[in-house]
């Protein structure tokens, strides 16, 4: 990113030519502060077009290339002139861990959340962890002044994310709270258009 900081894209489903997922800035401080959300769009003969909604209702497009399993070369529609570089981030070896286990209300729907502690990735302040909720996807997106999101891949064309202020991974475990923000945006691939709904996640030990 222009200031430094590092954007991470988590693809949720792809079948080769439609994708989805979403994606987090490390950055803390200035324009991309705490920036996140969903995004979908398609790989055509190696050109790249996903529609980004970030968490504050605001959008843009990133567009380029996708060189095969090297990654994505793209450029965001809010910041002309520079190209992001993507690569892929390996799964970290398989070590001793533990998990954090705790109880997930989405908005009337509750289960027991469990993300693994063994960071999936790590980058400029911006940790990624992983687990699931009612069977589904769960990655949480982890910020050293402990803004945190957890975002739930409900199916290819639903992500629900929720936001936590001053709240680390090992707090849900052992503190209530409801989310400072939330809702879920849904991909209708008939009007190729994203719908926002709002949502509320209670976590409780």
């Amino acid at each position: 990113m222009p200031d430094g900081s590092v954007m991470e894209l988590e693809i949720f489903s792809n079948d080769n030519v439609s994708y989805s997922g979403d994606y987090a800035v490390s950055a803390e401080t200035g324009p991309y502060a705490y920036q996140d959300g969903t995004f979908d769009g398609a790989i055509t003969g190696g050109t790249v077009t996903f529609n980004c909604q970030n968490d504050d209702g605001t959008s843009f497009t990133m567009s380029g290339t996708a060189n095969g399993d090297l990654g994505f070369q793209l450029t965001r529609s809010d910041i002309p002139g520079a190209t992001l570089t993507f690569t892929p981030v390996a799964a970290p070896k398989v070590k001793s861990q533990a998990d954090v286990s705790f109880n997930l209300n989405v908005t009337g729907t509750s289960g027991r959340c469990t993300i693994s502690d063994q960071p999936f990735s790590s980058s400029n302040g911006l940790t990624e962890y992983r687990g699931t909720w009612q069977g589904l996807k769960v990655t949480f997106w982890a910020y050293s002044s402990g803004y945190a999101t957890i975002s739930i891949s409900v199916n290819d064309y639903a992500i629900d994310n929720l936001t936590y202020a001053s709240y680390r991974l090992a707090d849900f475990s052992t503190v209530s709270k409801n989310s400072s923000s939330g809702y879920m945006n849904v991909y209708s691939p008939l009007t190729k258009t994203i719908v926002k709904f709002g949502a509320v996640g209670a976590v409780s030990p």
